[in-house]
């Protein structure tokens, strides 16, 4: 399943860029000019350190770009997430399929 998104290439020059806040994020796979597929979702209280460590050990294979959503409420990222899981169901994120 595809969604639309804003998409930032998964890279460090990228990443440098990423707020130190708390957040959703979302990686993605480019499957053309201008769809994504979801591979991974994720909560964070840092996104930008968040991000770096699944630069540098992904959780899934393919990662090409990812979108973040700040959210400053803890519950509001928990929530936000699991929705995301529910809905895209994506590969990443076996753990909440069962």
């Amino acid at each position: 399943m595809t969604i639309p998104v804003t998409a930032h290439p998964f890279d460090n020059a990228t990443l440098s860029r990423v707020s130190a806040i708390g957040g959703v994020y979302v990686l993605l796979r480019q499957t053309t000019l201008t769809d994504f597929t979801i591979l991974y979702v994720g909560l964070s209280e840092d996104l930008r350190r968040r991000l770096c460590e699944h630069l540098n050990n992904p959780p899934i294979r393919g990662i090409t770009h990812f979108h973040v959503e700040p959210m400053a409420n803890a519950v509001q990222r928990s929530l936000r997430e699991r929705y995301l899981i529910s809905v895209f169901n994506p590969p990443g994120n076996v753990h909440y399929t069962r």
